[in-house]
């Protein structure tokens, strides 16, 4: 039996269960309010969800319009805000129709800077200028080379000029994730594109040692580093792609097999208008038009210039069609700023978004989301399945209409739902827009019923710990909206009686208040001091698996202190290759192997905590008589994989001080301080200075003191690198200021400074030492041991400041203490382990240990359950509670609670970012009973949101119960 008739079997089945030869309303029981067949079949599929330990943690938004009689048939949980995933696309399509029109077509002009003399001789340069066509690929390039050929060019005497100034500078959306980047789904944009910004590498494998790796197009754009190998007699592949931050280099490791097929990646780049230069050149080299000796392409903003050619694209209803059947990011985005350029006079996100947002409210939506890309790859965007069944309810009345569901991939048939719905009553029937990535899966569409009525259909899934549990429960309610309204009462369904609990009568008001009715709440109350249903003194949603923000250092802390204990101490420790201890000369190397230590500093304003100092360890040496070395500092952070950024972190995030790189050798938790202040006059530079005194930076100030006026100093490090700019301008009478930025390559930042503290107090290097990363040889001599404080007080100061770099550090430590493998990945392991030991459950997703990830996912009932069992280690209980923040005392609890009944007595972990409220802990009521909780809010927080009072309100209650 084939596989399509297996299908069309399974779903018979299906149907025979859920098809009846009638559709009159079904009571739930006397006097109860009608449930409909097609109400019950949905909840019961939901319900079936909460049984299984894979699917627990979603939580669904579902809205179901009937576009003929214009009434909804079924609405849960629609006023929520999701992450919609690429379902926005919807928004930008529509937007862009709109707008733009379903004829809208990109330009792509050639124009030259200069004169066109006899013999088809462009004097002066000749310019490339895009207008923000997605869909430019290298074979119009060429056509419009032999376009400029046709009209008798055959040589250019200046230069080969760029322009990609139609769209601003800023090529990443907001809240995109720096881990993304390598791949095509995430390219950057341009004004100038072609081949959507970027390049499919072919790695095959063959009878040489390496496997053969090919560009297309063929570039030299892009520098390749192929480590991959093949495995002999093996068919199958394990590769990875990288490419370092800022740089335009492709990094290949894995293995492949040798009878493996070819293995293709589109892959990105920097800078992509240059890219697309040198694709131009190239073709102008072929046919003729350049000499081989005009290499160079500069970008350049064209004020005027002579046109000479002008290409078009297909027009935008053709274009929409690759867009949304594949789901194509770049089309999208690309979409998005044309339409800021077109409607807002600037070529960015943000205007592109606010083009969206008009156009949302002129289909009667006011409020309650977010737009901040066009293609949904952040997840800062967030929209309620009210809202995107009204936006395609709002479509049928518009004459483009037809151009947005001729874009929609068909059930069954093509695009990003060719292979789902096969075999079933949808299959050709239903179209829609999917959504996918990590924990959020979307669909949003349209669909004929039985009945012949058009529905529209909108199924938002968040906290996703399994994605085949998310798109089953899509393809059974698009099945059961086309059976409809032929449907039956499901066997086994009852309606979910809300369970009342102790604190029901104090919480459920707080909760249910209008201002929380579109965000996802978790919430769990449980007695320490009683055992079985009787502890549990409320819930809601406490399974609902949400983003925790900061509350993921509570896991880290517990971790660390139950698998390392309390006095565990970090070395770091001193070699040299030579034996002789009471020479003043170390003849070769001396080398510095680190082993995670995150309190490692500089006795200047970083200093944060006790411990070891760069002064401290010079002070040593000094001690012991040395004055030179003749050979290399090697520094080795081997301990820790190479792995600098967690996993979902975001691009736009990375000069923030949160947002440190991660090292086994790290000084001042990888960071820097630059401090400003204004100059003595008025044109004066600001003056500036680095914290500690390193040259490890490059610095470049060009901000000027002036009169008066707001502060406009702009404090940017390149991408990627270590180099400081300083722009902008600061009001004379200002009182500086300072900033902390995170340096790249932590041990080498260790070292430079370290090298630099030696040389001042006398320590010689010979002339042609370097620094260098490597490894302790296994033949050097241990010299000396510095040790840190013990642990306790390390996840002290952690906890309580909330400490991302320090978490991150003590999260790869637990995986090398316990794994022997000194990656995030492997120190999550060993927390999941300790969850398991504690009678709590691993069923959700952690990714780093500070919180500072999306991808995280985990439930109030994970938090609660570490809580529990903390509790009840009766040695380490003490020294956890200890590092927990204390209301109107310290850490980041410090100026909350205060003159309420939980100052002092509420003991816990918080979390905020954009979107993300969290906070989890100890509190004893007002008769003695000691309560464990975790609460975590997410979705779509507009500014006058006051969260902290509600987390006030819910803690306070328990803090007061009598």
């Amino acid at each position: 039996m084939n596989l399509k008739v297996k299908q069309a079997c399974m779903w018979l089945m299906v149907l025979a269960v859920i098809l009846s030869v009638s559709a009159a309303p079904v009571y739930a029981e006397s006097g109860a309010e009608a449930v409909s067949p097609l109400q019950a079949q949905i909840e019961k599929r939901l319900s079936d969800l909460k049984k299984d330990d894979n699917s627990i943690g979603l939580h669904a938004g579902i809205a179901v319009y009937d576009l003929t009689d214009k009434r909804f048939l079924y609405q849960h949980q629609a006023k929520r805000s999701y992450i919609p995933a690429s379902t926005l696309k919807l928004f930008t399509t529509i937007t862009g129709l709109e707008r733009l029109g379903p004829d809208h077509r990109w330009k792509t002009e050639v124009l030259i800077d200069g004169s066109l003399v006899g013999n088809g001789v462009v004097q002066g340069n000749l310019i490339l200028k895009g207008y923000g066509d997605p869909s430019l690929k290298q074979s119009d390039l060429r056509d419009i080379a032999l376009a400029l050929k046709e009209k008798g060019i055959r040589r250019v005497t200046g230069k080969l000029l760029v322009d990609e100034s139609y769209f601003d500078t800023q090529r990443l959306g907001m809240g995109w994730m720096w881990d993304d980047e390598p791949y095509g789904y995430s390219a950057q944009l341009s004004g100038l594109a072609a081949e959507k910004n970027s390049v499919t590498v072919t790695i095959t494998p063959g009878k040489a040692s390496a496997p053969a790796v090919t560009l297309q197009p063929a570039t030299t754009y892009l520098a390749i580093t192929n480590q991959v190998q093949i495995v002999a007699n093996n068919s199958s592949t394990s590769i990875t792609v990288e490419r370092p931050r800022g740089k335009n280099e492709i990094i290949l490791k894995g293995t492949i097999g040798a009878q493996a097929k070819p293995y293709q990646e589109a892959v990105t780049m920097e800078d992509p208008a240059l890219y697309v230069g040198e694709l131009w050149r190239d073709i102008l080299l072929q046919e003729g038009i350049i000499t081989p000796a005009q290499k160079g392409i500069e970008k350049s903003v064209v004020t005027h210039g002579t046109p000479l050619h002008t290409h078009y694209s297909k027009p935008l209803s053709e274009l929409v069609i690759e867009l949304n059947k594949e789901s194509d990011n770049f089309y999208a985005d690309m979409l998005l700023k044309t339409l800021g350029a077109t409607q807002k006079g600037e070529g960015s996100f943000a205007a592109g978004s606010e083009a969206v947002r008009e156009m949302v409210k002129r289909a009667g939506i006011e409020s309650g989301f977010r737009v901040v890309d066009g293609s949904g790859l952040s997840r800062f965007n967030w929209i309620t399945p009210e809202q995107m069944v009204t936006m395609l309810a709002f479509v049928q009345e518009q004459s483009y209409r037809e151009a947005l569901e001729a874009s929609l991939p068909i059930a069954g048939v093509d695009g990003t739902l060719k292979n789902r719905l096969k075999g079933t009553i949808a299959e050709k029937k239903a179209i829609a827009k999917t959504g996918s990535m990590g924990g959020v899966n979307a669909l949003a569409g349209y669909v004929t019923a039985q009945n012949g009525h058009k529905l529209a259909y909108v199924i938002m899934t968040n906290g996703v710990y399994k994605s085949k549990y998310a798109r089953d429960l899509q393809d059974q309610i698009v099945v059961l909206l086309t059976s409809y309204p032929q449907l039956s009462m499901p066997d086994g369904y009852a309606t979910d009686d809300q369970k009342t609990y102790k604190l029901s009568a104090t919480l459920d008001p707080i909760l249910d208040q209008p201002q929380l009715e579109n965000l996802a709440v978790g919430l769990l109350v449980k007695s320490v001091d009683s055992t079985g249903d009787e502890a549990v003194w409320y819930e809601r949603d406490a399974d609902t698996l949400l983003t925790p923000a900061a509350n993921v250092k509570m896991l880290t802390s517990a971790a660390a202190l139950s698998q390392l204990g309390p006095e565990y101490v970090y070395k770091t420790e001193l070699y040299t290759d030579a034996a002789k201890a009471d020479s003043p000369v170390i003849q070769g190397n001396l080398y510095v192997k680190g082993y995670g230590d995150p309190t490692i500093h500089t006795d200047d304003s970083l200093k944060v905590q006790n411990g070891v100092s760069v002064e401290q360890i010079v002070d040593d040496l000094k001690k012991r008589g040395i004055k030179q070395i003749t050979g290399n500092l090697i520094l080795d952070e081997t301990y820790f994989d190479q792995e600098r950024l967690g996993l979902g972190w975001t691009w736009d995030d990375e000069d923030e001080a949160f947002n440190p790189r991660i090292g086994a050798l790290s000084l001042n938790r990888g960071t820097i301080v630059l401090a400003y202040e204004p100059g003595e006059q008025e044109g004066d530079a600001v003056r500036v200075s680095l914290y500690p005194n390193t040259s490890y930076l490059s610095l470049k100030n060009e901000a000027v003191t002036a009169e008066g006026g707001k502060d406009s100093l702009v404090i940017e490090r390149e991408r990627g690198t270590n180099q400081i700019r300083v722009t902008g301008t600061l009001p004379l009478d200002h009182d500086g200021g300072a900033k902390r930025i995170p340096v790249e390559e932590p041990a080498m930042y260790f070292g430079t400074v370290l090298k630099e503290k030696m040389e001042e107090e006398g320590i010689r290097f010979s002339g042609n030492s370097k620094i260098v990363l490597g490894p302790v040889p296994a033949a050097a001599v241990k010299r000396m041991e510095f040790t840190s404080q013990p642990l306790r007080q390390i996840v002290d100061y952690m906890s309580k400041q909330s400490d991302n770099g320090y978490a991150e550090m003590i999260l790869k430590s637990i995986g090398a203490h316990k794994q022997a493998n000194g990656s995030a990945d492997s120190g999550v392991q060993s927390v999941l382990e300790m969850v398991q030991a504690m009678g709590g459950k691993t069923n959700f997703d952690m990714m780093d240990g500070s919180g500072l990830t999306r991808y995280n996912l985990i439930s109030p009932r994970h938090f609660v359950s570490v809580l529990e069992g903390m509790s009840k280690q009766h040695e380490i209980s003490p020294v956890f509670v200890e590092v927990l923040s204390l209301a109107g005392v310290d850490g980041t609890l410090e100026e909350r609670f205060i003159g309420t009944a939980a100052e002092e007595n509420l003991t816990g972990v918080t979390g905020s970012m954009t979107d993300v409220r969290s906070l989890s802990g100890y509190v004893t009521t007002k008769s003695g009973e000691k309560l464990v909780f975790s609460l975590i809010i997410n979705g779509y927080m507009s500014n006058d949101l006051d969260l902290n009072r509600i987390e006030e309100q819910i803690v306070n209650s328990l803090a007061s119960y009598d």
